[in-house]
């Protein structure tokens, strides 16, 4: 593949946005920066394949919903573009509430926690009408009773064919990254023939080893670190690997 052709575009969470690198975390130590870090595998990799351009439209704590919205929603898109999809962990899930991306119930299970700043729970109940404790309440009650795994693998799955597909049919190159602790638990173990029967047959999927092959190192955002500077420049070689890049 010849990248100095092609525009690099890579969606994903905060593992893809660079979370915790020293330019992308706030004035509390634990909470991302206002903008993508420059120093994470996107830009990594734009400079060890030669990319035209990179646009990281990664997401803190997204969902694979939310990553998906963002992938249709994309404006920039050409025949020169090359898309990267890191998707997100499985259990994570959004309710959005209007096209407003403001206008959401996102929900992770570790959002149940007494560890999340402040500015986390006042950026996330906008556009809602809960209030901290009705948030943690609502979300306890989503895991404790609507969340199944099953449903869970079986939505995301068809989530992922369907980002391929459509940026196949507008004519852009994409490939799809996650960790492999999400093909290989329990339940996809025991269900993996059948949800394989939902696999188109073009996909380019990597699953990869998250503390080989990516965590190596910490960043800054103590007590609960993302993958540090070290760790981003990893990934960015072994994508290079991975896809023949």
């Amino acid at each position: 593949m010849d990248c100095q052709k092609y525009d690099l575009v890579t969606f994903g969470c905060s593992f893809t946005y660079g979370h915790g690198l020293p330019d992308c975390i706030a004035d509390d130590g634990i909470s991302n920066g206002s903008t993508p870090s420059v120093l994470a595998w996107p830009n990594q990799l734009k400079a060890i394949c030669n990319f035209k351009s990179v646009d990281n439209q990664g997401e803190p704590g997204a969902s694979n919903k939310i990553i998906i919205k963002r992938i249709i929603e994309y404006k920039k898109y050409s025949q020169q573009s090359f898309v990267i999809i890191f998707w997100a962990n499985f259990d994570r899930h959004t309710i959005f509430l209007a096209k407003d991306n403001t206008k959401r119930i996102h929900m992770l299970p570790n959002f149940i926690s007494d560890s999340m700043p402040k500015n986390f729970w006042k950026y996330h109940t906008v556009g809602t009408n809960f209030n901290e404790a009705e948030y943690k309440d609502f979300i306890k009650r989503h895991y404790g009773y609507y969340h199944n795994d099953f449903d869970v693998y079986f939505d995301n799955i068809i989530r992922l064919n369907y980002a391929n597909s459509w940026l196949k049919s507008k004519g852009i190159e994409c490939v799809h990254l996650f960790g492999e602790h999400e093909w290989n638990n329990d339940t996809m173990k025991k269900n993996k023939r059948y949800f394989n029967k939902y696999m188109m047959s073009d996909v380019k999927i990597k699953t990869f080893n998250y503390s080989k092959d990516f965590h190596i190192d910490n960043a800054l955002d103590y007590p609960n670190p993302h993958p540090g500077m070290s760790s981003h420049k990893l990934f960015a070689h072994n994508i290079k690997k991975w896809f023949k890049l």
